[in-house]
Order: C-alpha cells, then structure tokens, then sequence
C-alpha cells in the first residue's frame, strides 16, 4: 500500500505534532503492508529527522490557490490512501481519505476563555473540522471521548470512525534528567507540578485557587508551572498571574517556561504530584509522560481524562479548587504504600499506550480506507 501522509497545517507544526510524526513515520515506512510513505509538510517547516524518508512540500501561496500544486504532486505519486493527521480536508479526488481529530478545544469551547478573535478562529476550525470528519472515507478519533463527541454531537456514522490513541516513549533514566535552571537554587521543598500550553483551555484557575487553600490551611508547598502561551494567550497568563497576586499565593508559584523533554522528565520525577486541570483535550499527552514516570497524579474529571488515567489518579470536580485541595492533600498524604501502588499502576497504564500499536492499529484504518476506495472503484461509486 502507498501512503502520502499530508501534514495540512498553516505552517507550524506544535511538539505533540512533531512528537507524534518523529515517532510514527519509521513506524509506518517500515510496517510490511507499506510499499512506500511519502511525507508533505507545511511550506517552511523542518523536516523530521528521522532517515530514508520521502518528504515533500507545497509553495505558500498555494493554500490561496486550492493547493492545485499540492494536489498534482499527489497525482504524480498516486498514492492508494492519503493519511491527513490534522482535522482538514483535501480533495484527492477518488483517492481515499483519512483524517485524524486531535484537537478538542475548537469543537467543545471554542471561546472558553478565548479573545473573541481567537474563539472566532476556533468557529472556523471546528467548521472545518467537521467538514473534514463528513467528506473523508475515514476518521481517527485519538480517545472514547473524541469518537463519542463525533458519533453523538456530530451525527458521523460510527462505521467510518476508528479509536487510535497516541503513544508514549519511555521515560529516560533519573540520572539523564536535567533539572530546569530557572528551578536552580530555589527553595522548593515540595512542588506539584503542571505543563502544558497556556491557555484558557488549561484550567489554571483551579489550581491557582488550590494554592491559596492549601496555603490557608499550612500547606508549605511550591507549584511549578512548565509552559508558554500560545500566539494570541499572553492576556490570560497575565490574568494568571494577576489571580495568583491576588489570592497571595505568587511567591509559591514558579512560571518555568517553556522545558525540554529532559527538563520535564526531571519535574516529573522529582514532583511530590502532578497536577492536569485542562478544560479540552482529544488525547491528553502530558498525562501520558506523567504516568509512564509513575507519578501521583491528581486530575480533573473531565473527560477524557479518567480514560486514561483509569484507577492511578485521584480526581477533583472541574472548576471547584477545594475539591481540587482537598485531592491533593490526600496525594500527598498518603502512606508510602498507598502511593507506591498508584505509582505502579500509573506506570503499567502507560505500557498500554506505544507507539508501535499506535502506528498499527493507524496502518489498519488506512487499510480499511484503501479497501472502502477499490469497492467504490469497483462499483463505480464516485
């Protein structure tokens, strides 16, 4: 089977999205039921680093032209299945489809928090979104929570929608984590931990106010927050930033910044628990990384969170930073084997999620996409 695996972005490319393509291209190239992966990515872009890959690209003014040169090298390769892991369509004509949904916040609160402006963007990306979902031969759904959201709220047929969660790599070893060095020299005795993009999707607001509970009641705990706002979010982390002076809790928080993976791994490992408050998410990969690490997680019950944390997580109800206090003082006060067995079962929840299965059970629905494309063929279905 050939597969052109069409990276259908405005330009940038997020490091979920690089974390996702640098581990699942070799995976595909080298699966026996591909003869060929080709690659496209965004005018602009890097190139993943990953040998012997056939990439490709579309000059930038051709997304204003209907991407006509996008789609002649697409006839030129013939490809049996075209793979678009971004929620986008792409008339390939009788070629069949694929689309992946990754991305929550757009279809579920598309202003949430949001400038107007950007919940306006958000409107357009959940209309393309589903435009994709309804044109393509195929959808990936990346959790339960994805799949049901389109099967139920979006009326597409449970018949053309395939559940594939993302994987994990495995954490590297304690004494290959680097620790942070805006976190060099600090006083943090005990620091929770959270990461992620900041953004009002993110949630910060419940554990801005846990903090100022656990400090009221003598909690002397540090909270690090990894991260930094997307394009177009710098007002809310100063409205963060703005809460946490007013709740008096700014002295215990760190704004980290942006970290690299082996700076998180570090956080990860030496967190007394981290801590996910994210109003949307499709595939929540922080939690995944937090639980390969074994860590005491404290999570809001937002779906899909209890997906996949299953057992190993201690929740709060969404939007109620008491609760959210309440739960972390149980994680932190919990006897060593207490913690030690959420530990274990955190890290044998994450053994369920890799790669390899990820790139199989995706090869499985472009298989099945490419045989829905030949029965169309053969029956002259357009």
């Amino acid at each position: 089977m050939r597969i052109a695996v069409v990276n259908l972005t405005q330009g940038g490319l997020s490091g979920g999205y690089w974390k996702y393509l640098e581990n699942m291209a070799p995976l595909m190239r080298d699966d026996p039921r591909v003869e060929r992966l080709d690659v496209f990515m965004p005018p602009g872009s890097q190139w993943p680093e990953v040998g012997e890959l056939a990439t490709y690209t579309w000059p930038a003014e051709d997304a204003r032209l209907g991407y006509t040169r996008l789609k002649a090298q697409l006839r030129r390769l013939a490809p049996d299945v075209v793979f678009i892991p971004t929620a986008r369509w792409l008339d390939c004509g009788r070629v069949p489809t694929v689309i992946m949904v990754r991305n929550m916040e757009p279809l579920s609160v598309p202003f949430g928090g949001n400038s107007v402006l950007e919940g306006c963007k958000n409107l357009a990306r959940a209309w393309a979104a589903r435009e994709a979902c309804r044109r393509a031969t195929r959808v990936i759904a990346v959790s339960q929570h994805v799949h049901d959201f389109l099967a139920i709220r979006w009326k597409i047929s449970r018949d053309k929608i395939g559940l594939v969660y993302h994987g994990i790599e495995a954490p590297p070893g304690r004494l290959q984590a680097i620790e942070p060095p805006v976190l060099r020299g600090a006083e943090l005795r005990r620091f929770i931990f959270t990461a992620g993009s900041i953004r009002p999707a993110r949630g910060l607001e419940d554990l801005i106010g846990a903090m100022a509970v656990l400090a009221a009641d003598g909690e002397a705990l540090t909270l690090v927050i990894g991260g930094r706002p997307d394009p177009g979010s710098q007002s809310y982390m100063l409205k963060m930033q703005r809460l946490a002076g007013e709740r008096r809790v700014s002295e215990r928080i760190v704004w980290a910044g942006q970290l690299n993976a082996l700076e998180m791994s570090w956080c990860f490992d030496n967190c007394a628990a981290f801590v996910t408050t994210s109003r949307a998410e499709a595939c929540p990969n922080t939690a995944l990384e937090a639980m390969s690490h074994g860590c005491a997680v404290v999570s809001t019950r937002q779906p899909p969170m209890p997906e996949f944390f299953g057992e190993s997580a201690w929740y709060y109800h969404p939007r109620d930073a008491r609760d959210l206090a309440e739960q972390i003082k149980l994680a932190l006060g919990a006897s060593p084997e207490q913690l030690e067995a959420r530990r274990a079962a955190a890290r044998a929840r994450a053994r369920d999620f890799t790669w390899r299965e990820t790139a199989t059970a995706t090869i499985e629905q472009l298989v099945l996409a490419h045989i829905s494309g030949l029965a169309s063929k053969e029956y002259g279905q357009t």
